[in-house]
């Protein structure tokens, strides 16, 4: 049993969910994935209900677009499958980690303007910003207190996942290395342990990758140094989270799972699906959804036991 757990919103793990021309790091958010693995802490990662409910050719949205029955449905289905994960793996205490200012993850600010519809037109997308969370930290943040978890919300600075020209808020850091000193006091990590210039040049436009490793859990706990050659290859990461005991609540999640990694076929993102065990019952039915939907064919299986 890890002595604390982070719960991470999808894309700091797997940029290319993201909407295209606002990806700034190749496949996962670099700092927050080195502490995270040096940490030797638990984590999950929360399924992107944008990928999900709109793929990934979607436009830059604001709250009010994703602010309607069927996405809020969507994303309370999601917090509910996710807390009785929680629930049956005994974490009643963790740290969740948002998106600054996106309309669905972010927390201390998001991208808001009710003018936002309609033919497409040029913004200013540094003045659409509201002092609010997102939709999807709404309902996370809802249900987690009706279960009665006790937990800290977070989000990372727009600086450490955006390009430049999306960074306008003044609610956060304004330079980098301020970014990074924010998060290590969040997750109380030693800043002096990361070496800023090991992250190489900024990136100020989409550089997503389009590669993607789907995994059980279980291996990026047990045997991180496997999971870390992919990353160091360029794999962005989907990590099922365990459960053993299968209900209609779960199940949603397997299923949400499996439309997002579809979703990401579709763009022609290369899906590498690992084999490994041991895995839990919910990797198993995740497994077993895609070969239903026909999806294994499109993707190449890697084997480790």
């Amino acid at each position: 049993m890890f002595m604390e757990t982070i719960i991470l919103g999808h894309c700091i793990l797997n940029v290319n969910s993201r909407a295209p021309g606002i990806a700034r790091w190749r496949n996962v958010v670099k700092p927050v994935w080195d502490i995270v693995k040096s940490k030797q802490a638990g984590f999950l990662q929360l399924p992107c209900p944008e990928a999900v409910y709109l793929g990934l050719r979607r436009w830059w949205f604001v709250k009010e677009q994703y602010d309607n029955s069927l996405f809020r449905e969507l994303c309370r289905r999601i917090a509910v499958g996710m807390s009785e994960i929680l629930e049956e793996n005994n974490i009643g205490k963790f740290k969740l980690i948002g998106l600054g200012i996106s309309p669905s993850c972010g927390y201390r600010e998001t991208q808001s303007d009710p003018s936002w519809g309609g033919r497409p037109r040029e913004v200013d997308v540094k003045s659409n910003l509201k002092p609010e969370p997102g939709v999807f930290i709404e309902i996370l943040d809802e249900t987690f207190r009706k279960y009665g978890f006790d937990y800290e919300i977070y989000d990372l600075p727009p600086l450490v996942i955006y390009p430049e020209e999306r960074t306008g808020s003044r609610m956060y850091p304004r330079d980098f290395e301020s970014c990074i000193r924010e998060l290590c006091v969040f997750l109380e990590y030693d800043y002096r342990q990361l070496h800023l210039n090991e992250y190489g040049e900024l990136v100020y436009s989409d550089s997503r990758w389009g590669r993607i490793l789907v995994a059980p859990i279980e291996a990026a706990i047990k045997n991180r140094s496997l999971i870390e050659k992919y990353v160091e290859e360029g794999y962005g990461l989907i990590l099922i989270p365990s459960s053993e005991i299968l209900t209609a609540e779960k199940e949603i999640i397997v299923d949400v799972y499996v439309k997002q990694i579809e979703n990401h076929l579709d763009v022609g993102h290369e899906i590498l699906l690992m084999m490994y065990e041991p895995s839990s019952n919910l990797y198993k039915k995740t497994l077993e959804f895609l070969k239903e939907n026909g999806l294994v064919e499109r993707i190449t299986v890697v084997t480790y036991v």
